[in-house]
């Protein structure tokens, strides 16, 4: 199933670019010089650059290379793209860390709180402040972020300057604003999700004994209704995975940081579908691996689901 999952995406991804107009070369030539080329020498740079294969073979290779994590070279510079991509890569993995980590800090702290009186003001306040920020889109959580804390408080900088292959305490320091926008709109879904975990779970029979027999509240919440809660937002904490790649897009273009958005957008621009290709195979990758750690997870804190699979 991963495989053909991969697989689709390669060559949904290979197809987008396909039908955007141009190509890698002319669009690497300013269009200003683009005049000066005859036909017969542009045709001859694209037999140079492999562009007039047809597409099946163009797709197999890029195929190949993806699932042998070669990755091929790039068009236009002949770089390899993994050396391309890395520094990018693995600023996006650090900045998407600590957003899923700091997610679920906050999620979990914040869901232990509103169980403590379902219903109450705390509980009315958070719930309502999480609809809020759930209807605000990525963009306009770090467009607001930069107004606020760059523009009028002077906090930090607008943009980041660090170069893609900074020291990885650099990209730490600034990735304090980005990882807050990208928690926003994940950290109130997954709360929501928590949320009615905990109201059930604090319902139920076990924990209505656990009530009666004078446990505290607070104690309640974390050691007998948060563990099965816990099980719907795992399912959830996948879904944000997929969303926090793609948002990363749109947080790491507003605040420049040096990840592996703002490569995807330059090889976009280029039609460097190899490095498209490449970043696209590993964002889906990721998903894959968040979405079986979840399962795995699952299955440790559910024995239900446990004794589903020895009967199955």
């Amino acid at each position: 199933m991963a495989f053909f999952i991969l697989s689709l995406t390669a060559l949904i991804v290979f197809l987008g670019t396909e039908v955007l107009p141009g190509d890698a070369l002319t669009a690497s030539i300013p269009a200003e010089e683009l005049q000066f080329y005859s036909p017969e020498q542009l045709d001859q740079m694209r037999s140079e650059l492999g562009l007039d294969r047809s597409i099946p073979i163009r797709f197999f290779e890029v195929w190949r290379q993806l699932f042998s994590f070669n990755f091929g070279t790039t068009i236009i510079k002949h770089e390899p793209v993994l050396d391309r991509i890395f520094h990018p890569m693995i600023n996006s993995a650090i900045l998407a860390g600590l957003a899923l980590v700091v997610m679920l800090a906050l999620v979990i702290a914040l869901g232990v709180l509103a169980s403590l009186k379902p219903g109450g003001r705390l509980d009315n306040a958070i719930s309502t402040m999480t609809l809020f920020t759930y209807s605000m889109p990525d963009f306009v959580v770090s467009n607001v972020f930069v107004i606020v804390f760059a523009v009028w408080l002077g906090l930090v900088p607008a943009v980041i300057l660090a170069p893609t292959n900074a020291p990885k305490l650099t990209i730490l320091a600034a990735s304090i604003l980005p990882v807050i926008a990208l928690c926003v709109h994940g950290a109130a879904y997954q709360f929501r999700l928590l949320r009615t975990g905990m109201v059930e779970a604090l319902n139920s029979d076990y924990v209505e004994r656990a009530r009666l027999a004078g446990i505290p509240q607070w104690r309640i919440s974390v050691k007998h209704a948060l563990p099965s809660a816990l099980i719907p937002m795992l399912n959830g904490t996948a879904y944000f995975v997929a969303g926090l790649l793609s948002g990363s897009v749109v947080v790491e273009s507003v605040f420049k940081f040096p990840g592996a958005g703002g490569e995807l957008l330059r090889a976009l621009s280029q039609r460097e579908i190899p490095t498209i290709q490449a970043i696209a195979f590993l964002a889906a990758l990721a998903v894959v691996v968040a979405n079986l750690i979840a399962d795995l997870a699952i299955l440790a804190l559910d024995p239900r689901v446990r004794m589903r699979s020895l009967n199955g």
